[in-house]
């Protein structure tokens, strides 16, 4: 190789890796940004960034350091529901009631969720009620509906074991038992930021 050749090759050199790092980093960048995406939609950059530096609470929760406690609730239709035979589904879990407006004009968006996820195959909408019977619980969610309807009165699990004192509140649950996300207050749950968001654990 000429030294001409030699110094072509350590300037092309000298350009080209600081060009490779800054392309590398852009695409990565990109890459958390999507992932990101769905989270910041939903909670805003200024919570998404609070929850990133650690700062639960309300509204909201995002992390990883949590289990979800096991319980069992009866089941619309017979039969019981129990939270340690569910590994392997992702669990989106709303907490209502009937005296709840918000949870009311919320609830047609989880019955097309639990329509939209039944052919994911991988993930179950459940909603516990907090109502006195499954007469009033009935009255929103009938017996045909795809969501999993479980009835709490005595809140020995929405108060009690998750501490769950204000309404609509919905909680994604991966596979793993580990509760990833918290939203307090109604969403659209059947909007494309939300099914994005619950893919992202599945």
């Amino acid at each position: 190789m000429s030294r001409r050749e030699l110094i072509a090759t350590i300037i092309v050199a000298a350009i080209a890796f600081p060009l490779i790092f800054i392309f590398t980093g852009a695409v990565a960048d990109a890459r958390a940004r999507a992932r990101e995406a769905p989270f910041r939609a939903l909670l805003g950059n200024a919570r998404f960034e609070q929850l990133m530096d650690g700062q639960g609470g309300v509204p909201h929760y995002l992390g990883a350091s949590l289990r979800a406690p096991d319980f069992t609730l009866p089941e619309q239709g017979g039969g019981e529901w129990k939270m340690s035979e569910q590994r392997g589904k992702v669990i989106v879990m709303n907490f209502w009631t009937v005296t709840c407006r918000p949870c009311i004009q919320e609830m047609p968006t989880i019955e097309l969720l639990a329509e939209i996820v039944e052919d994911w195959g991988d993930v179950e909408v459940v909603a516990i009620s907090t109502d006195r019977s499954w007469e009033e619980a009935q009255t929103i969610i009938p017996r045909t509906s795809r969501i999993t309807s479980l009835l709490d009165v005595e809140r020995k699990v929405v108060t009690e074991q998750f501490g769950t004192n204000l309404f609509p509140e919905t909680w994604i649950i991966d596979a793993n038992g580990v509760v990833r996300f918290r939203f307090d207050g109604a969403l659209d749950w059947s909007d494309p930021v939300a099914l994005d968001l619950i893919r992202a654990y599945r």
